[in-house]
């Protein structure tokens, strides 16, 4: 015969909410996270990431244990349920209820049904990961540990008291002073073991990774920076149209502005600095194959064929009616797009994967590659003492 749990069933649907939330987070955040991991470290992956990964998404489901389950009806539930309106403040009576609930049982089988004992146990188990993660990834001592975790408690608890920052018009779950007292005691403990932790588990040596692959121009690197180029150019351009609207400035002809900032961000700029703003934030550069910084004409015809596929698409969407009867000619764009999709999505690949040179199509017609911008470590150029 098997036990249910109830607490611990209460427990763990955060954790399963977190698993649904998470792959959203991660888009949302992977590319201001690869900026800075390339800036500092010279790549994004390795164990360092799977660290930051592994620490956001305990954060997450972390959060998620204050505020769900969330109530279906706010009003309904705050004008029925008044448990949780009056903060629990005097410490250690979790003591008094779990002797209560136990009515001295203390066998295994009592203490497998005490709820009581098991959500005690799970309040201090919340902040033990953080203990140990800021002791692994910082320089934190367990003093300074344990005062975060009280922290990140007391947001929890403050969150629960005002109804997740006055969303709810009550508050749905308990504020206690005790989920402060034993989830500071668990941050404290998992600083007591991130210490040994620490001596253990693989060194995290951002000074290190970045010696070593600081000048590799490898694929998740140019699809990062083109990742970044593509989201701060549609901001951009959000950005123009929004100003067009401000000044009520004619907003039905997107053409000229679509065409304008693409070729400032694509062409003119990079033109300028050598690089597009994108890659700048990867630490790469575009220049010609004998070291020269690539002209205008280059990144026109450059930029013209990686993006072919979105500009096609939108030339597209932009033809109110095809006619192709009375407008034969606009075939034209879609064998457009089903060329620039062989190009950029098979071709380009099997180039970069498989070629010697490992040079993508519109690489080899321009004669252009991508270099990564290696900067000086000031501790190896300082003068010895």
């Amino acid at each position: 015969m098997g036990y249910k749990f109830p607490v611990v069933e209460t427990f763990l649907l955060p954790v399963a909410t977190a698993l649904w939330v998470f792959p959203l987070v991660v888009l949302v955040v992977m590319v201001p996270v690869a900026v800075v991991s390339y800036r500092r470290r010279g790549r994004a992956g390795g164990w360092t990431a799977v660290v930051f990964y592994s620490f956001l998404f305990y954060l997450l489901a972390a959060f998620l244990q204050t505020i769900i389950p969330l109530p279906r009806d706010g009003g309904a539930y705050c004008t029925a349920h008044h448990y949780a309106s009056t903060p629990q403040l005097r410490p250690f009576e979790f003591v008094d209820i779990i002797r209560q609930r136990a009515r001295g049982d203390w066998s295994l089988t009592g203490i497998l049904h005490n709820g009581v004992l098991w959500s005690t146990a799970l309040n201090v188990i919340l902040l033990l990961p953080l203990g140990i993660l800021l002791r692994y990834t910082t320089k934190l001592g367990i003093v300074a540990t344990t005062a975060v975790g009280f922290g990140a408690s007391l947001f929890f608890e403050l969150t629960q008291l005002t109804g997740l920052w006055f969303i709810y018009p009550c508050a749905y779950r308990l504020f206690s002073v005790d989920d402060l007292i034993l989830n500071t005691a668990g941050a404290f403990v998992g600083a007591l073991l991130g210490g040994p932790l620490r001596r253990i588990l693989p060194e995290l040596a951002p000074k290190r990774d970045l010696e070593r692959y600081a000048d590799k121009v490898t694929v998740t690197r140019r699809l990062f920076a083109l990742a970044a180029d593509l989201a701060g150019f549609a901001l951009l351009l959000a950005f123009s149209f929004g100003l067009l609207r401000l000044f009520d400035q004619p907003t039905e002809h997107q053409g000229l502005p679509v065409i304008t900032v693409g070729l400032v961000w694509f062409v003119l700029n990079p033109a300028l600095t050598g690089s597009t703003l994108g890659k700048r934030a990867m630490l790469l550069r575009v220049e010609r194959t004998n070291g020269r910084r690539a002209g205008p004409l280059a990144l026109l015809v450059r930029y013209a064929v990686l993006l072919s596929p979105l500009w096609l698409a939108w030339l597209a969407l932009s033809v109110d009616v095809w006619a192709i009867a009375d407008h034969p000619e606009r075939l034209l764009i879609l064998v457009g797009i089903v060329l620039s999709f062989f190009v950029v999505g098979v071709w380009t690949p099997l180039a970069v994967f498989f070629s010697d040179d490992h040079r993508a199509p519109y690489e080899q017609l321009t004669r252009t590659i991508n270099v990564a911008i290696v900067r000086a470590n000031p501790a190896s150029t300082s003068p010895s003492p």
